[in-house]
């Protein structure tokens, strides 16, 4: 434990302002895309946070989940889902069959991957549909919390699926082989996000432990909690989770914490080691004092800031070299 941390200080790359930002979601090959429910909208960014288009959506839900990779663009709210072209022409569209308890208030998650499958997370059920036709290719029944966060993995065409609280569950690899759905569990509860290789996913629970582990074994690599993060800044002690947590490259974590009690307090994002999880650096935003929460980017070393009330996403890069970057040979303290 130390009184302070070696501050890192992020490099800027672009930032953009949306009246209506609401939901920020990584797309598949593209980016990001972004809900504007006050604009009745969906809006595309590449890596670069550059805008590839605005297409308008008349769904009439208070929340609308979306998905969007390649030339497709998926949405949704609980009364029915909407596939679109970039150009904003409409594939396919349906109602939700409520017999089958696809409707729920905030609409089913959705995940559009590489190969042009849709998954639906709807109650109790998984659902692998074509993207263009709107086809249903396979279900399977699946228990747990209704909400699902879907996860990219660089590798290869599986996909992350993580069952979020207030009830825990196991996350899992999902996968459509000869038009079947095939589930791999994870160990762990809520993994949160997998590293650039693939090779490894990183779980964080509420009650506040981080885990690294290896997706072919799933041995544990390291496994702590925030308060026993080695060399943690001591202002930090009894932090939680603000928002988030990703690999940023094979060797980084990006961790989003906060002190509940200071409500006033902005989010603090720390740099920790993939292989100890010690905190190797606070991150440090130029000009910004709070800049959000964090949402993950496909490219190594990347990552997005979400300022809520700004309405601003600004891309950030890593900054110079950490103050205590190891000397050749010296990896394997970390």
């Amino acid at each position: 434990m130390t009184p302070y941390a070696a501050a890192m200080l992020a490099r800027l790359i672009d930032q953009v302002r949306l009246d209506g930002l609401r939901d920020v979601t990584p797309a598949v090959g593209l980016g990001w895309v972004v809900t504007e429910p006050t604009r009745k909208a969906i809006s595309v960014l590449d890596h670069n946070l550059q805008l590839l288009g605005r297409v308008p959506i008349d769904l009439t839900g208070s929340r609308i989940a979306v998905a969007a990779a390649g030339s497709f663009i998926a949405a949704s709210d609980s009364n029915e889902i909407a596939v679109l072209e970039g150009t904003g022409k409409t594939c396919w569209r349906k109602a939700w069959d409520r017999s089958a308890g696809a409707s729920r208030g905030d609409g089913p998650s959705l995940h559009i991957d590489a190969d042009g499958v849709l998954w639906i997370r709807v109650e109790q059920a998984l659902l692998a549909l074509d993207v263009k036709s709107g086809k249903e290719i396979h279900r399977v029944p699946l228990a747990g919390p209704d909400a699902a966060l879907f996860l990219p993995r660089p590798a290869d065409s599986r996909t992350g699926l993580a069952l979020l609280h207030p009830d825990p569950s196991p996350s899992a690899l999902i996968s459509l082989v000869n038009d079947h759905i095939v589930l791999q569990p994870l160990i762990g509860l809520d993994t949160a996000s997998f590293s650039p290789a693939g090779s490894q996913y990183l779980t964080m629970t509420t009650d506040g432990f981080l885990s690294v582990r290896e997706v072919a074994t799933e041995a544990v690599r390291v496994w702590r909690h925030l308060d026993d993060l080695p060399d943690l800044p001591s202002d930090l002690i009894g932090a939680s989770f603000a928002s988030w947590a990703t690999f940023l490259n094979e060797d980084l974590v990006l961790a989003s914490v906060g002190i509940p009690e200071a409500s006033d307090n902005p989010e603090e994002h720390l740099l920790l080691s993939a292989r100890s999880l010690r905190c190797r650096s606070r991150v440090r935003y130029p000009g910004i004092a709070d800049p959000g929460s964090i949402v993950a980017c496909q490219q190594p070393g990347r990552w997005l800031t979400h300022e809520h009330e700004a309405k601003t996403l600004r891309l950030w890069q890593l900054g110079d070299r950490l103050d205590d970057e190891p000397l050749p040979g010296q990896l394997h303290l970390l």
